[in-house]
């Protein structure tokens, strides 16, 4: 007698038993016997019945009564005199563990080594081309540039002239500084221009250049390690954070493809600037907290250096530390301990760099540019000369739609990011990956909240809104994970075309100069051309026929000899 193969023979008395004793394990289970039962009864119809054995099972998964069942059945057909063998489920690990369930989920799933091969090629091709176009672009100077500028005054002033005092910079023009006493300062945080003064102080040991005439060398050599290498970091390890949370191969790709090229903090990788360099920082840390709640081959130093990351993340840019204390709760509620005693005095360091250089420069704990003491100098560009756009006093929900759905939308001039808030919404919802969609959601929202209701003006001319690219990076792990779970439709792959289109259309025009009005905020406002530098989308209207013979007319004036 055969047994029919597109059938499961039904649950034994043993295997009931074990499902009744074990309900934490239930679903799992279930899933794990159907889809291996159907496995086995597909190679009884097409191979040898002796091949059915238990090759099925990987080293290591359950043995559950219907793999057992659908194998005695496939015998069953070749020797009608051997009785079936029915064996119970066998728990290898303590069902109440739910890293175990999470590994024991994640190798059932696990894609074909083929799969997983092709796909990191797929990835490691995407990092590469990503950064070969931000490469390409990388500012080689900075005089025109008040923001970056800001940060070149404090390196020249420190490796020239041994001093913070940006005074006799080549900079100092920048309205980005403060007064202490009769001396400017940058209004930057410290932190990433004193790493910017050492790789200035080492280049220029090694090939002689100084800054006031080889400025084109130095500021892209100093761009190449600060935002270029911090760009590579952060396409590196957000693979590496896939690799955790998804399964999909196409999700994973998708996943670095956005972070390559659909994020905004690309077009400032090509500048030093702090918003994508803490948002790199941001994304390893918590990669190392994911490994230590998602890996039980996680040990004391992916703590630590979860809490080094977000702490320098901090120094770079201060309003990320929200993500940081979002990232000691997410720790905290897996083991509080060592939370305490590995985490957060991991923190320290980054915290303690920023106040200590803060303390140096100015004499006082207060961050530079919250320090209104400061301020009052006559100069100050801020206080008593705004102008254009810096100068706008909107109400706060014209400013909020604006900065999230208008001219300098999060949401209008990067859309792939709805689908991320999407899936954050739904995961706190149904309480799946709950921990992970709490902290993006903290670390989210506090950033949000804090320069919509703390700032009047989008940055300056900048393409999107530059203060919440280290937000773009949390909501592009979450478009990796929406793309993991939803069903892929045609109508779901023409939104994510669109979308993606859309959000890499913007990248392309702040990788020339992230520093201008976009094209989007220009269109809007119907201004083509107001106050463009890039190389690509700064292309005035042609000359009519009319004006082209006029001008060629014009007689050739000789030249003068002297």
């Amino acid at each position: 007698m055969s047994a029919p193969d597109d059938k499961t023979p039904p649950d034994s008395t043993d295997e009931r038993d074990a499902k009744h004793d074990d309900p934490d394990s239930g679903a799992e289970q279930s899933s794990i016997a159907s889809s291996d039962s159907r496995r086995s009864s597909d190679e009884s119809a097409d191979a040898a019945p002796s091949s059915t054995g238990g090759d099925v099972n990987p080293p290591g998964a359950e043995v559950t009564g219907s793999d057992t069942a659908a194998d005695s059945a496939a015998s069953e057909s070749n020797d009608a005199s051997e009785p079936p063998v029915v064996a119970a489920t066998v728990d290898l690990e303590p069902p109440s563990s739910a890293n175990a369930a999470a590994v024991r989920q994640r190798a059932s799933k696990r894609p074909p080594a083929r799969e997983v091969e092709l796909g990191a090629a797929v990835v490691a091709l995407f990092i590469v081309a990503s950064a070969v176009m931000v490469l390409w672009n990388l500012q080689d100077a900075s005089l025109e540039n008040a923001n970056t500028g800001s940060r070149y005054a404090t390196i020249e002033s420190l490796v020239d002239y041994g001093t913070y005092h940006i005074d006799k910079s080549r900079y100092v023009r920048t309205i980005d500084k403060m007064k202490v006493g009769k001396h400017y300062i940058s209004s930057k945080p410290p932190t990433l221009p004193t790493y910017g003064a050492g790789v200035y102080w080492a280049f220029q040991k090694v090939t002689g250049y100084k800054i006031a005439k080889h400025e084109g060398a130095v500021v892209w050599f100093v761009s190449l390690c600060t935002s270029w290498l911090a760009h590579v970091v952060f396409l590196i390890y957000l693979y590496r954070l896939s690799k955790i949370l998804l399964q999909r191969q196409l999700a994973i790709i998708g996943t670095v493809a956005a972070g390559g090229f659909a994020y905004l903090g690309v077009a400032y990788a090509t500048a030093i600037n702090n918003h994508s360099t803490s948002a790199a920082l941001v994304i390893v840390g918590f990669y190392y907290a994911c490994r230590v709640r998602h890996d039980r081959g996680a040990s004391l130093r992916h703590w630590i250096l979860s809490g080094l990351c977000f702490g320098y993340a901090f120094a770079v840019d201060l309003p990320t530390g929200a993500t940081a204390f979002a990232a000691a709760v997410y720790l905290a509620t897996y083991d509080w301990r060592r939370t305490l005693l590995f985490f957060c005095p991991a923190v320290l360091p980054g915290v303690l760099t920023h106040q200590l250089l803060n303390y140096a420069i100015t004499g006082s704990m207060i961050p530079t540019y919250m320090n209104n003491e400061l301020k009052d100098f006559a100069g100050n560009y801020f206080r008593h000369h705004r102008s254009g756009i810096d100068a706008l006093k909107e109400p706060k929900h014209i400013y909020a739609f604006n900065a999230l759905l208008g001219h300098h939308g999060l949401f209008s001039m990067t859309p792939i990011f709805c689908f991320s808030v999407w899936e954050i919404g739904r995961c706190i919802k149904l309480r799946t990956r709950l921990p992970e969609a709490l902290w993006a959601l903290a670390g989210v929202g506090a950033i949000t909240a804090f320069f919509i209701f703390r700032s009047s003006n989008y940055g300056g001319w900048c393409v999107g809104m530059r203060h919440l690219v280290p937000v773009m990076a949390l909501l592009v792990v979450f478009f990796g994970i929406w793309l993991d779970r939803v069903r892929i439709t045609k109508a779901v792959w023409a939104a994510v075309l669109v979308a993606f289109a859309i959000s890499g259309f913007h990248v392309q025009d702040g990788l020339t100069s992230p520093f201008q009005f976009s094209v989007w905020h220009n269109f809007l406002e119907g201004a083509p051309n107001r106050a463009r530098v890039g190389k690509k989308w700064n292309l005035g209207k042609p000359e009519s026929k009319s004006k082209r013979k006029s001008s060629s007319k014009k007689p050739k004036r000789k030249a003068t000899s002297k």
